[in-house]
């Protein structure tokens, strides 16, 4: 079932989750630090900016990491 691009898709779905939720971090820290945003009010937007990518990545990573 796996050939080498679904085996190559799976292992970068899995690199992206943890370096996207780094990049999402960043984007809350820039919320708070520089916009003026409470974290309270950044969180919901954190969440959802980090979950639908994620979502989706490990989906694949799920489909093709077989």
């Amino acid at each position: 079932m796996g050939d080498g691009s679904t085996m190559a898709l799976a292992a970068a779905a899995k690199w992206f989750i943890p370096a996207w939720f780094v990049g999402a971090g960043i984007n809350m820290a820039v919320g708070v630090l520089k916009a003026g945003y409470s974290v309270a009010e950044e969180l919901p937007i954190f969440l959802f900016v980090f979950a639908v990518p994620a979502l989706v990545a490990g989906l694949l990573w799920w489909k093709f990491g077989r």
